[in-house]
C-alpha cells in the first residue's frame, strides 16, 4: 500500500486503474480475474519496451510435423497466473494502481492491519487505495515481455537452448532424444517421445 498524501498529482493522474473482467466459461461457471488497466501507461514506452516475442506459425506447423513423423507425446500447458510469477522491472518507474469502492474494502477484510489506514475517501466519498506493484499483472503494457524473460530464464537454466530462428522454440534432449517446448505467452505446448 502507499500513503496517497505522499502521491504528487501527476503520480495520481498515472495511477492504473482495476478492472474486474467477468467471463462465462463452457461449463456454466463464472471466472472473474483482476487485470490492470495499462491504456494510461501507452506512450511512455517505445515498442521494443514492451513487445513480447511469439512462436511464428510456421514454427508452430513444422514442430506439429515433427511431432507426428517422431511419434512423440504431446500436452498442452496453460500456466495459471503465469505474469504473477514475474517480478515488476526494477529498471522502470514504480507502477502504482487505484483500488476503488468494494475492492478498496475488500482489500481491508483480507488484511486490515496493512491496508486499512491507507484507504482514503475521494471527492464523491468513495474509499480509495493506492498500491504499488510488485508483480506484473495482466493488462500492464510490460508483463508479457517480464513473464517472457521469466520463463526463458527458468528454461535456459534448465539446460534447454533456443531456436536461433524463434524465440519462443526451445529445444533439449533428454534421454538421447529431443524434447521441444513451443509457447504463445502463457500457453506451452511440449513434445517428446518419451511419456514421462
Amino acid at each position: 500500500p502507499v500513503d496517497a498524501n505522499s502521491l504528487s498529482a501527476e503520480q495520481k493522474s498515472k495511477a492504473v486503474r482495476s478492472l474486474v473482467n467477468l467471463k462465462e466459461k463452457r461449463t456454466g461457471e463464472i471466472k472473474t480475474r483482476l487485470l490492470a488497466d495499462g491504456r494510461c501507461q501507452r506512450g511512455q514506452f517505445t515498442k521494443q519496451e514492451t513487445t513480447s516475442p511469439t512462436v511464428a506459425r510456421e514454427s508452430v506447423i513444422i514442430s506439429a510435423v515433427i511431432d507426428a513423423h517422431e511419434r512423440r507425446h504431446v500436452g498442452t500447458y496453460d500456466i495459471p497466473g503465469a505474469f504473477l510469477n514475474a517480478n515488476c522491472d526494477e529498471n522502470d518507474d514504480e507502477v502504482i494502481m487505484i483500488l476503488k469502492g468494494r475492492l478498496a474494502e475488500m482489500m481491508a477484510q483480507v488484511s486490515p492491519t496493512l491496508y486499512r489506514k491507507y484507504i482514503t475517501p475521494d471527492g464523491r466519498g468513495t474509499p480509495v487505495l493506492y498500491v504499488k506493484m510488485e508483480k506484473a499483472m495482466y493488462g500492464l503494457l510490460k508483463s508479457a515481455l517480464l513473464f517472457y524473460r521469466l520463463l526463458v530464464g527458468d528454461l535456459t537454466g534448465d539446460g534447454f537452448v533456443l531456436n536461433p530462428y524463434d524465440p519462443c522454440v526451445a529445444n533439449k534432449t533428454i534421454n538421447g532424444e529431443q524434447m521441444t517446448v513451443i509457447w504463445h505467452v502463457d500457453d506451452l505446448k511440449v513434445s517428446h517421445k518419451d511419456l514421462a
